[in-house]
């Protein structure tokens, strides 16, 4: 019984003791985040909530919302301190206004969600600072997507009214750090600005602006490729 005990926990002990970094040159990681950030929008709606719409769409206005996502994001150990990086991610809001007691009888709920996809490629510098501990940062480029939706529609009372996809290209710049549980498993967080270019049209007219934002990320985090 004595021996079986001591067996169980040095099993315990060799599951949950702090794992090295030993990923080398050739080495990848991947992880699975809940991100957040900022969607970019313009319409006709100037958003609804930024200010009086302009129903003859003789110009759209810009507007920004903050969002939720999800993202992959991979690691590529170029050298033993650089890697290159690729995430794939997809962002969301969703937010729902019930009448109240001054609403006409009957009036609908009213309901305003978003929805975007983005692209980043980059490369980060990456350092070890302890048997289990790195950080990690470096610049990227990325392509944003995305599009808001009014129910009901604020230009007819009814149906719904989606505006035409912002298309934002920029610059961003990160710094992160992982934290192995295991050889293979771990934890990874980051924190970083955005800054690029966003335009959109719609019915003719057209909108262009430089917006710029801050977004973080966290998540677990799979290594492959040990020495």
């Amino acid at each position: 019984m004595k021996r079986a005990t001591v067996a169980v926990a040095g099993l315990f002990l060799m599951t949950f003791a702090p794992a090295a970094w030993a990923l080398g040159k050739g080495g990848s990681m991947f992880a699975i985040e809940l991100t957040n950030g900022t969607a970019d929008f313009s319409d006709k709606l100037n958003g609804a909530h930024g200010g009086p719409p302009n129903y003859t769409a003789s110009y759209i206005s810009a507007y920004d919302h903050s969002e939720l996502g999800i993202q992959g994001q991979y690691w590529r150990m170029m050298a033993e301190d650089y890697a290159f990086t690729l995430s794939v991610g997809w962002g969301f809001f969703s937010e729902t206004d019930k009448p109240g007691q001054g609403a006409t009888a009957g009036s609908p709920d009213s309901k305003f969600s978003t929805s975007s996809y983005n692209v980043r490629i980059g490369g980060d510098r990456v350092a070890k600072i302890s048997d289990r501990t790195t950080m990690y940062g470096g610049p990227g480029i990325e392509f944003w997507s995305g599009s808001a939706k009014f129910e009901p529609s604020p230009l007819t009372g009814t149906g719904d009214y989606t505006n035409q996809s912002t298309k934002r290209w920029g610059l961003s710049a990160r710094v992160g750090a992982t934290m192995m549980l295991s050889p293979g498993m771990g934890l990874t967080a980051h924190v970083g600005g955005r800054y690029g270019y966003a335009s959109v049209e719609e019915q003719g007219a057209k909108a262009t602006w430089w917006p710029s934002s801050i977004e973080s990320s966290a998540g677990v985090l799979w290594a492959f490729g040990e020495k």
